[in-house]
């Protein structure tokens, strides 16, 4: 959180003597004096009580006051409806104070408030490496990363949130919706359960509670959820985005209708989410016809008939995504998607890589690049592209756990281990790589006798904190690497019952390997076992089809 806002006024006097000396050399442009004649009496008063205030501290303000004093003018005009004035005061309080996050957020709101998609994206893409553990940037940068149909890029973000943080209802709201959309019912059972015990007044989750119990079959559970469904939400604290709303929206817009676009966007993924492909066709068809180049909505398009196995129509859509718009990069992605399950890996690649050129952090075009340079045996390629997006998203755990696996199938683990030092010497309590580091210790032969100390130290500290299977294995390996068989055999045997009572019966082979290896005093040679998914990343393929009903039997006569 910033430091508590204040106005210029308050603090003018005690910089006065001191600004001349001490302000930064920032250019700055004017504010420019909007029009207030065509709002009420009382708000343009207010409002050039605010302008009189900011006027006469702005020359001896210094630092983060000075910043401060430039997004208060900012979201006065913000909530007034005044965004040319708003836009230019907040940008200089962002240019003031380069390293602070939270005033690039408010400019991405106010973006957003005037459907500027692509700059409200942006906005919040660098906001959120500036501030990543404000959690408003974090939900609003998963939105779009969702709108976009990057859900799992969405659910990274969110993932490496709730590791650290657990006691906010919305980001488990959220992947619970994301896990819904995916058709992992059980995941999103858990997730909206956790939500709802954070927040349990959240009763709107029910609903999607309830989708989510259907899914995985269980009628009742799911009769039960629905009977609790109302209309409430789970509330996210944002005192930065809340100074910027509009305080009531302009005439104009006000009587407008919703963005016909990204009505249809949502609702066609919710429906893929749930399988219903001709549903999610029909949502986009309406919008189609306003707008037939639409490069996003025939990118969405070619997801869907991709999804639904529909390759050839697939490729169409893909391509009239690419030819309406050269620079989109989710329409690449897309195609690149769409060629990928069609066994042409060369096309994929290259569509693959286009879309990283024109958005270096575009988390689902970097993954997905990666993942066919490890499947095509390309080690170095992989950990390039998986590299690129840790040093984008740090707190990205995903992206990490699989630049270490590229680099220990490459016969690069010490590198390995030399790169989770780095990240961890700049965020030394990251419990995702604290547990990279142990696994990479305890299994990589360059590993000195006092990193594998420190593996055990790390290892058993996480394990002391938290339940978890993936945490057992880690202490697991770290004991065995100090030579503490019989508890290395016990933790994993714990890990693993974990593993069978969450019912999560075809994991228990990856763990049956390590035990095995410690069983026999024999030291794996890997952070995680040969066939976990890490190591062997999926093609993307089209949902499966549920086998055809058979037909009935002829009765013998």
């Amino acid at each position: 959180m910033p430091k508590r806002l204040v106005l210029a006024s308050v603090l003018a006097a005690l910089f006065a003597a001191a600004a001349p000396a001490l302000r930064a050399d920032v250019a700055l442009k004017p504010v420019p004096v909007p029009d207030l004649s065509k709002l009420p009496p009382a708000e343009a008063e207010e409002l050039r009580k605010t302008r009189l205030s900011f006027d006469k501290g702005k020359d001896v303000l210094i630092g983060e006051a000075l910043s401060e004093s430039y997004f208060l003018l900012g979201a006065a005009y913000a909530r007034a409806g005044l965004n040319e004035a708003a836009s230019v005061a907040l940008a200089d309080a962002a240019a003031l104070s380069p390293n602070n996050g939270h005033w690039v957020y408010a400019q991405g709101v106010v973006a957003a408030t005037q459907r500027q998609d692509a700059a409200a994206t942006a906005f919040f893409e660098r906001a959120f490496s500036l501030s990543p553990d404000y959690l408003p940037i974090r939900a609003a940068l998963a939105n779009r990363r969702m709108a976009a149909g990057d859900l799992d890029g969405a659910r990274q973000l969110l993932e490496s949130y709730v590791a650290r943080h657990t006691q906010q209802a919305v980001p488990y709201a959220m992947l619970g919706d994301i896990a819904l959309r995916q058709k992992r019912y059980a995941d999103a059972v858990v997730q909206l359960e956790r939500a709802l015990k954070i927040a349990p007044d959240a009763n709107r989750l029910y609903a999607q509670l309830a989708e989510a119990h259907a899914g995985a079959g269980d009628a009742k559970a799911a009769a039960a959820a629905r009977a609790k469904a109302g209309q409430k939400v789970p509330a996210l604290e944002d005192p930065i985005g809340s100074k910027v709303l509009p305080r009531r929206a302009p005439a104009a817009a006000a009587a407008a209708p919703v963005d016909p676009k990204n009505a249809s966007m949502a609702e066609a993924m919710r429906l893929v989410g749930q399988g219903q492909y001709d549903a999610a066709r029909k949502a986009l068809d309406g919008a189609l016809k306003s707008a037939p180049n639409d490069a996003m909505l025939l990118a969405l398009y070619a997801r869907i008939e991709a999804a639904a196995g529909n390759l050839s129509a697939a490729q169409t859509r893909a391509t009239a995504a690419v030819s309406a718009d050269a620079k989109n990069a989710v329409g690449h992605y897309s195609l690149g998607v769409v060629r990928e399950m069609s066994n042409d890996d060369a096309g994929a690649e290259r569509a693959y890589a286009e879309a990283v050129r024109l958005d270096p952090k575009y988390v689902g075009a970097r993954l997905s690049l990666g993942n066919l340079y490890l499947r095509s045996g390309r080690a170095d390629a992989a950990a390039a592209q998986f590299r690129a997006l840790a040093q984008a998203y740090p707190a990205n755990s995903d992206a990490w756990a699989r630049l270490v696996a590229a680099q220990v199938a490459g016969g690069q683990c010490a590198a390995a281990l030399k790169e989770i030092n780095q990240a961890l010497a700049k965020d030394a309590n990251n419990p995702d790589l604290l547990q990279f580091f142990a696994r990479l210790a305890s299994t990589c032969p360059a590993a000195s006798a006092q990193e594998k100390r420190m593996a055990l130290d790390y290892a058993g500290k996480l394990y002391r904190g938290r339940e978890s299977a993936a945490i057992g294995e880690t202490y697991a390996l770290a004991l065995a690497a100090n030579g503490k068989w019989d508890d290395a055999v016990k933790t994993q045997q714990g890990a693993m019952f974990i593993v069978l009572r969450a019912g999560d019966r075809q994991d228990l082979a990856m763990y049956r390997e390590f035990l095995q290896q410690f069983q026999a005093h024999k030291l794996p040679d890997r952070p995680w076992p040969s066939n976990a998914p890490v190591f062997h990343p999926q093609r993307a393929a089209p949902d499966p089809k549920p086998a055809p009903a058979a037909a009935p039997a002829t009765p013998k006569k």
